[in-house]
């Protein structure tokens, strides 16, 4: 009879400890925490369920260790939200090495020049023209490489498609980045200014004339020079 008792309450807690673990892992999948991000306390959940707390700390362990909950000692117990595929996708950005930033500005730029060519405004193409004359005027190289960045930007804007100007923010953002920027103060010089005034003229001449085919011609051999500037020929 000691025997029985003393299976008995050493196995049924564990029992009733997965039975509560299946239901707080529903309950979690409910949603049903998702708005305030925080499971009730111990002592309130242990009640719901008619446990002990120990019991009830083992049905949580599980889920802690599966990452659905963690603790934040002297607060309490919280929901640990899986980050949503917009989340996912700023987490990878945060890591894009300049290589990889400048191989896809190779890839969607000179499409964007092109389609600028022959979507923007007159006043458009003006402000184009405004940053270019801006940046090869600046005597400082921080400040042509606002105007370079903005150049780049008010051709985007140019193409009057969202959709490809909020992919041009997006990789603003990383060409904001420390490790862009270190690469860019190495390597550039005074020397490489004049070389893209040059290359910026090239691009907005071709925009005047709405020659999609050179605009994207001229923005490629663009982007290439930087290529170059920045990582060698090879």
């Amino acid at each position: 009879m000691v025997y029985y008792w003393f299976i008995v309450t050493i196995v049924m807690p564990k029992r009733v400890a997965v039975e509560i673990e299946r239901s707080l892992r529903e309950r979690l999948a409910s949603g049903e925490w998702a708005s305030t991000g925080r499971l009730p306390t111990e002592r309130r959940l242990a009640a719901h369920y008619g446990v002990a707390r120990n019991t009830l700390r083992k049905a949580i362990e599980g889920l802690v260790r599966e990452g659905k909950i963690f603790r934040h000692v002297g607060r309490g117990i919280f929901v640990n939200r899986e980050p949503s595929p917009i989340e996912q996708i700023f987490h990878v950005l945060r890591d894009v090495s300049p290589a990889d930033l400048l191989a896809v500005r190779q890839i969607v730029e000179p499409q964007a020049a092109a389609l600028a060519a022959s979507h923007a405004s007159r006043a458009q193409i003006e402000a184009i023209a405004e940053a270019h004359r801006m940046g090869c005027e600046s005597g400082e190289i921080a400040l042509f490489e606002q105007w370079d960045a903005e150049f780049h930007q008010r051709i985007f804007a140019a193409t009057r498609n969202e959709l490809l100007f909020a992919i041009h923010r997006l990789l603003s953002l990383i060409r904001q980045q420390n490790a862009w920027i270190d690469l860019k103060r190495e390597s550039f010089g005074e020397e490489q200014r004049r070389n893209y005034c040059r290359s910026h003229a090239r691009i907005l001449e071709a925009l005047r004339r709405r020659d999609d085919v050179a605009a994207e011609r001229e923005m490629r051999l663009h982007l290439e020079e930087t290529r170059q500037a920045l990582f060698g020929r090879h």
